[in-house]
């Protein structure tokens, strides 16, 4: 058994030759002698000055009032929504128990009923 220890390589080197050198320069460190160093002492003060700075998940100071009255409608039209939701349970709890509203006193006429079928009809709801 032997094991083949080629880098694995998607293009062949020679394919883009221009466009990686392009690349590599383009991506490349800078030359300069005190680059690195610079670039730490720069990163270390600003953790060092602990300077506030807007992060990316923070949100912005001019969206902030927006925000607050985008969330005090929100919580409106859900407190609206909630008292319409247990007005309309009482309502359904009234009708089933006194029945609907027909909206006015209504006259009719009835012959005579027993006392069993007016109990009847008291039970039924009639």
């Amino acid at each position: 058994m032997t094991h083949d220890h080629t880098p694995l390589r998607l293009v062949p080197d020679d394919a883009d030759a221009e466009l990686t050198h392009a690349l590599r320069q383009l991506y490349a460190p800078p030359d300069a002698p005190g680059y690195w160093s610079a670039l730490e002492q720069r990163i270390m003060d600003r953790i060092a000055g602990g300077e506030s700075l807007d992060a990316w998940w923070s949100v912005p100071t001019q969206w902030a009032r927006i925000g607050l009255i985008a969330a005090g409608f929100a919580l409106i039209v859900a407190g609206s929504l909630v008292l319409r939701a247990r007005a309309e349970q009482r309502q359904m709890a009234y009708d089933s128990i006194l029945g609907p509203s027909n909206g006015g006193p209504t006259l009719a006429i009835r012959d005579a009923q027993s006392e069993r079928q007016a109990t009847l009809n008291y039970i039924n709801g009639r």
